[in-house]
């Protein structure tokens, strides 16, 4: 089996940036996918200019920061200050405009671009792309763009419309609770004895430290220092050579 761990984030925080890296020069994470408009953006993009991330995705986003299109031609997903709703509004509202997300989603995206970085894949923060509000302006842009995604059905059933490349399968439980090497193991078995020959794509989200300012950004911290320890020891690089479970990135997809 082959296993993408892709690292989610990549330009939340300084810190996110580092524990990436680290996880990249220890060699199971392959891929890792950006946010465009977060503190962290511009010390991400110039890790990558120094050659210490391989591949990267855009990680379009939503649910967190300001919008790169003017808050006023996107006002369906914007608050009365031009910030995104949360992703608990956001994914309840009834009138978010599909022209406005595809507007934002080719802004991020030509953002990520004119920035230098060579983009080989495009997933989204907190699955703003998989609920239905913007399931379908999501898939409509990444058909044009036509670049190979992360699954857009562990959320709502289906992704028929897609037409260009996924992983075989994505599970989302190899976070909070499910941070364990015993757990992550017993996943990664599962799915080999169902899909042997078969692409899975596991979402992580790595932080070299837990530090205010991650904390004021991610309600998701401390979990982050553990899989940054995981996902960087001899032990799991070794127990996946031994099961024969080959780590990847999205390039290997196209």
């Amino acid at each position: 089996m082959k296993l993408i761990l892709n690292a989610d984030d990549f330009g939340l925080t300084e810190s996110v940036n580092h524990g990436i890296v680290d996880c990249f020069k220890a060699g199971l994470v392959k891929s890792t996918t950006i946010m465009m408009n977060q503190p962290g953006t511009q010390h991400a993009i110039e890790l990558y200019h120094q050659g210490l991330v391989s591949e990267v995705g855009l990680h379009f986003t939503v649910t967190a920061g300001k919008p790169l299109t003017p808050p006023e031609l996107v006002p369906s997903l914007v608050d009365e200050h031009g910030h995104f709703f949360s992703n608990i509004t956001l994914f309840d509202k009834s009138d978010v405009n599909e022209d406005e997300v595809m507007l934002e989603l080719n802004a991020q995206y030509q953002a990520a671009v004119d920035a230098g970085l060579k983009i080989n894949h495009i997933d989204s923060h907190h699955f703003g792309g998989v609920f239905k509000p913007l399931k379908a302006a999501f898939t409509r842009t990444v058909n044009r763009i036509g670049l190979p995604v992360r699954r857009i059905d562990n959320i709502l059933s289906g992704q028929d419309e897609l037409q260009v490349p996924t992983p075989d399968a994505f599970d989302m439980r190899f976070f909070d609770q499910g941070v364990s090497l015993n757990g992550l193991q017993d996943l990664l078995l599962s799915y080999q004895a169902m899909m042997p020959n078969g692409v899975l794509e596991l979402m992580c989200h790595p932080s070299s430290v837990a530090n205010e300012q991650l904390k004021s950004l991610s309600s998701y911290s401390d979990k982050r220092v553990e899989e940054h320890q995981l996902l960087t020891s001899p032990e799991l690089k070794q127990w996946l050579a031994d099961h024969q479970i080959d780590c990847i990135g999205f390039n290997d997809l196209r």
